[in-house]
């Protein structure tokens, strides 16, 4: 069952909350519009979430969409534990003080961007993709460690009702017409297990290409979730023969980069 809440509010668009449980499981999200330009705290004890991302975050720039009160909870209503997916928290991992492109692709980025003024005149360095090893914000009690247990793929590839299913875009950046970096959360709850995927696709063109997959895996019967981490790169010139077709299509090119990552863990909730 899904249940679906329109909260009232003076903003120009006001978020949207959906929620659905699978045995113990709660999945629940948030999506709204992005992160306003100006302080709208107007003498209120709480800050506005402007100044919060001001002031907790280092980054002299912010994605130029940033959808900051957006939002996907998983939670263990026996125990009370969560796992939870937001952007702040992403974006506080991103590096602010390198500038990772030109640390790692130096040759490609100078030959491909001689004249460009977004990294000309760069004054402070920082990672301008931003790319984030974010994987969850684990709440209190939850523990977590290394497994070899895998999700199910016999479920996963069998073609269940889908009793539901959510995309939530936490931000989104076309790095000055250079390419594309992407984090969004998808769900899908079938009636035996739960997917989360969260993704950061990181395109910049002609110098690299980035996909960060994180799936947290729980069935219904299971107090406890595996949390799988795979991380796929590779620079243009290892895949310019693909063709544009796919070097544009941001699900599609995550199969044809090699994996230079890949971690299982066990999140244990009960």
């Amino acid at each position: 069952m899904m249940t679906r809440t329109v909260f009232p509010g003076r903003e120009d668009r006001p978020p949207t909350l959906t929620s659905t449980k699978l045995g113990p499981w709660e999945i629940s999200s948030q999506q709204c519009h992005i992160l306003r330009t100006t302080c709208r705290c107007t003498g209120a004890t709480i800050k506005c979430n402007h100044c919060t991302y001001s002031e907790s975050l280092e980054l002299p720039d912010l994605p130029e969409m940033t959808f900051d009160r957006n939002w996907l909870i998983l939670r263990h209503s026996v125990s009370g534990r969560e796992i939870k997916l937001n952007t702040l928290d992403a974006l506080k991992m991103v590096d602010a003080h390198n500038d990772r492109v030109k640390v790692s692709y130096a040759n490609e980025w100078l030959e491909t961007r001689q004249n460009s003024e977004h990294i000309n005149n760069t004054v402070k360095p920082f990672d301008w993709t931003f790319t984030t090893a974010y994987t969850g914000s684990i709440g209190d009690g939850v523990v977590v460690r290394e497994t070899e247990e895998q999700p199910d793929k016999e479920k996963l590839l069998r073609r269940d009702q889908i009793l539901y299913h959510t995309e939530v875009v936490l931000f989104e950046d076309e790095l000055a017409d250079n390419g594309c970096s992407k984090l969004v959360v998808k769900c899908r709850v079938m009636p035996s297990f739960l997917l989360i995927l969260l993704r950061q696709y990181l395109r910049v063109d002609k110098v690299m290409y980035r996909v960060q997959e994180t799936r947290i895996y729980a069935e219904r019967d299971w107090d406890y979730a595996i949390r799988e981490v795979t991380v796929r790169e590779a620079g243009y010139s290892e895949v310019e023969g693909l063709g544009n077709v796919l070097l544009f299509d941001e699900w599609a090119i995550g199969q044809h980069l090699p994996v230079t990552k890949c971690v299982r863990e066990r999140l244990d909730f009960g």
